[in-house]
């Protein structure tokens, strides 16, 4: 199998889209259009598809980050590989992308954080060279829309 690491295009969205719900979030196309396009268009964002058989087969996006406690720092924010090509090495060919972005930046340090359901991810990402250092709560607030 021949796989293909590329910059992320609207043209990816059906795929990329496809991968949001099966990595079982409930997004609308539009909505994750509306934010495919707003990564596109950051300059502190990256995303990448990894294409396989003409199709997405995983993708994974990267941010540039920087805190008050840890400075400027590269975070991937998402890394989604098609149930059908797990264990294909196709996560971490993303890695490498991302490893790859960051480095071009200047950025000496790449975070991920990884839900503790998401139990392949746990065996994955030590056995790339990543060591874990925190165990974090995430509590989420909705806000109301401001009226202007």
């Amino acid at each position: 199998m021949e796989v293909s690491i590329q910059q992320a295009t609207e043209d990816h969205l059906n795929g990329i889209h496809k991968l949001v719900l099966d990595w079982g979030y409930s997004a609308s196309e539009s909505k994750t259009q509306e934010w495919l396009q707003a990564l596109l268009d950051s300059p502190n964002h990256q995303v990448f598809v990894a294409i396989a058989d003409d199709s997405v087969a995983g993708w994974a996006v990267a941010e540039k980050r920087i805190t008050l406690g840890s400075g400027v720092f590269s975070e991937m924010t998402a890394l989604v590989v098609s149930s059908s090509y797990r264990r294909e090495g196709i996560g971490k060919l993303l890695v490498n992308a991302v490893e790859e972005w960051s480095t071009n930046l200047g950025l000496s340090r790449l975070v991920v954080r990884s839900n503790v359901t998401r139990l392949e991810s746990h065996e994955f990402y030590p056995a790339i060279g990543f060591e874990r250092t925190k165990t974090t709560h995430v509590y989420a607030k909705a806000l109301k829309p401001s009226r202007k």
